[in-house]
């Protein structure tokens, strides 16, 4: 088995790591080397985050030919030769083992993605993960090329035995089979390996459910308003489909589910199953690589731990509080990110514009971030929500469609890390308040009221309301900020979150809904409309 990792197809590409080994049963060890880079090759940034290699650890790259010397030695005591060996999707690894070998290398070369072509022509879907979670193994994200050798080698373990069962059992068994041509002139339509009626047997109710690999692993987690519909969503499609949607619906075999009483509780229910499982076809509400954070109340401070220099959480973006503290800086650092962003004139100009622009900046008597926030604030309630704060937050130039910067781009671009940022302390006084709080509201169109009780950032009541009732006060409604704060999690944080999406999403359909603080009156119609309108 051999994979290799680079920056790019060869010969355009530089060759970054190359891994073998020998299987048998099992691959009892890979061998991997980092192969040193030329003096001015530079390892993209989308390749570093999908490889996990970075620039610093080419520092103990060895030279590619001392590489392929030790794996051209390894192949060569192999009893038959040339070697047999099993790569998948070769034809990307083949031109550099050329390069390396300096002309055609003694390897007698299969590749598992051509075979699964022709055992498996009607699967959407055939990259290494895809086929391996098809077979029932669930791999990591594959970032390394000895990860990639030992999912090969399982791979090539399964394809062998349905080989065997077409009669083919030997390599030049397996050479003839592989020489035979195939009609390719008309694709496949793609069959889906869940059944059909399975997914066609889903009541039309709402709630959560989980695509399944054969071993029984979530591969997915989803709500559903519907749930025959939205999972029937999925398979619809010939064409468009994204890739990873693509992986991920190659290997679901099954499905299960649960059934909820509303629309919102499977939005709160799907959160948390996201964090219990933590699916690898999930990109939001995952709890990987984040945590929650607490400011002061300019935000020009933050802690990992509440305290009184550090009031004000829970937030969870750390790049937005340091691009705003670059802002409230005057450093470019706040719209640069890399080699991305305004050169130091067009910055200068553009944060000049700015401050000239708006008055909040020229009162003195406040700090600098406290200047911005209030900028912030009035740019909200001017309506300057253009696009999705939510989705923004992570968002790079590329995305945002920016290709070239001038001082105008710069000044716009500015004015929105302020909304953000005041946005984002808006938020986080607002959860803190939801930490303990009731909700009575009913679905659009649906008579049945629910009631919602959440204390200490959990659900500990969910039951059927009267529709004309009041929340009840919530019995942690008396509890100080500070001990509200102490109970943050990532994953309270984005249950309260989704709670108030979905309590915008009640708000914009004309459902009633109702929500207590405290021993106050609730919030209920156009108070709540209003209060959900700032957050």
């Amino acid at each position: 088995m051999i994979d290799c990792q680079a920056t790019a197809a060869a010969p355009r590409g530089h060759l970054l790591e190359i891994a073998w080994a020998r299987a048998r049963a099992t691959v009892t060890h890979a061998r991997a080397h980092l192969i040193a880079l030329s003096g001015d090759a530079h390892i993209p940034a989308a390749v570093a985050r999908i490889t996990g290699i970075s620039q610093p650890m080419m520092r103990d790259g060895v030279d590619a030919h001392v590489a392929w010397r030790e794996l051209a030695d390894a192949a060569a005591r192999l009893t038959a030769q040339p070697a047999p060996t099993v790569i998948h999707f070769a034809r990307f690894e083949q031109p550099f083992l050329r390069l390396l070998a300096g002309g055609e290398p003694s390897l007698d070369i299969v590749c598992t993605h051509d075979i699964a072509r022709r055992l498996f022509p009607e699967l959407p879907r055939r990259s290494l993960r895809a086929l391996a979670g098809y077979l029932g193994r669930g791999v990591g994200a594959l970032r390394r090329s000895a990860d990639h050798v030992e999912a090969t080698a399982f791979l090539w373990q399964e394809l062998a035995h349905r080989l065997e069962d077409q009669g083919v059992a030997t390599w030049s068994a397996l050479r003839e089979w592989l020489a035979t041509p195939v009609d390719s002139r008309k694709r496949p339509r793609r069959v889906w390996p869940m059944p059909r009626e399975m997914r066609l047997s889903l009541p039309k109710n709402p709630g959560v459910y989980r695509m399944l690999r054969t071993s029984g692993d979530i591969l997915y987690v989803g709500k559903a308003s519907s749930l025959h519909d939205r999972v029937n969503s999925h398979f619809r499609k010939q064409h468009g489909v994204d890739e990873r949607t693509l992986d991920m619906l190659s290997q679901a075999r099954a499905i299960s589910f649960d059934v909820t009483a509303t629309p919102l509780e499977a939005a709160l229910l799907e959160t948390d199953e996201i964090k219990r499982h933590r699916p690898p076809y999930n990109l939001a509400l995952t709890i990987d690589d984040r945590a929650t954070w607490f400011a002061s109340l300019d935000l020009s401070e933050r802690s990992p731990r509440p305290s009184l220099a550090c009031p004000l959480g829970p937030l969870v973006s750390v790049e937005t509080l340091d691009r705003f503290g670059a802002l409230a800086r005057a450093d470019r650092a706040a719209l640069a990110s890399g080699r991305w962003g305004p050169d130091p004139a067009t910055f200068q100009a553009g944060y000049e514009r700015l401050c000239a622009t708006h008055r909040e900046l020229t009162c003195f008597d406040l700090s600098r971030h406290a200047r911005l926030l209030r900028l912030g604030t009035r740019l909200w309630r001017e309506g300057r929500r253009d696009r999705d704060v939510d989705d923004d937050q992570n968002a790079t130039d590329t995305d945002r469609g920016i290709t070239a910067w001038t001082p105008e781009l710069v000044q716009v671009s500015l004015e929105w890390l302020a909304l953000r940022a005041a946005l984002a302390r808006r938020r986080a006084m607002w959860l803190t308040r939801l930490v303990d709080a009731s909700v009575v509201w009913r679905e659009p169109g649906v008579e049945r009221a629910r009631l919602m009780v959440i204390e200490r950032g959990e659900i500990v009541l969910r039951a059927d309301a009267d529709p004309d009732g009041t929340p009840p006060i919530p019995p942690g409604c008396q509890r100080p900020v500070m001990a509200r704060h102490e109970l943050f999690t990532v994953a309270c944080f984005d249950r309260l979150r989704v709670l108030t999406t979905e309590l915008k999403r009640l708000v914009a359909a004309g459902a009633p809904a109702a929500l207590r603080f405290g021993i106050a009156p609730p919030l209920a119609d156009a108070r709540l409309a209003v209060a959900l309108w700032w957050v």
